[in-house]
């Protein structure tokens, strides 16, 4: 099961006003302390850029076998779809088409997957006090109704 990284993407997303968010900026995975339900990526780079009061983001992943895929898509955390603009693999997003997040405090919030309308995945992101460490946890099933559980720690670059 490769390339479970992408559905943890989408919980990295905005905490507080974009401008002021504490998950802002380029975050390195930390293969070693994360959990996956599958293989594990080589590697994999997170960038959260705020845009107004909404954050763009862009993960880009290198999988076991050295193949590359990725993501990308801009929102707000006010519960709305919003669509994922990029996506280099859409069946490992299981063809999830939007995304919703919602804060849950200054340093976490939620973000649901969903594929026309239907939540494919849920996820919980929570950055540490110190704004250096990343957490994701996210749940869902994979394109084989699979279940799946990540725990991914991310360190700020």
């Amino acid at each position: 099961m490769k390339n479970i990284c992408l559905w943890m993407f989408a919980a990295l997303l905005p905490l507080v006003a974009a401008q002021d968010n504490p998950a802002v900026g380029t975050w390195k995975l930390d293969v070693a302390h994360s959990k996956f339900s599958g293989a594990a990526p080589k590697s994999a780079t997170l960038t959260i850029e705020a845009q107004g009061d909404s954050l763009r983001t862009t993960l880009e992943e290198v999988d076991a076998d050295g193949s590359k895929t990725g993501y990308q898509y801009t929102a707000s955390l006010d519960g709305k779809d919003y669509p994922i603009t990029s996506s280099t693999d859409p069946e490992r997003l299981r063809g999830a088409d939007s995304v919703v997040l919602r804060r849950n405090g200054s340093h976490a919030y939620g973000a649901m997957f969903k594929k026309s309308g239907q939540v494919m995945m849920t996820n919980m992101t929570t950055v540490s006090k110190d704004g250096k460490t990343l957490t994701l946890v996210a749940n869902g099933a994979d394109a084989k109704g699979e279940p799946i559980k990540l725990s991914l720690v991310w360190d700020k670059q």
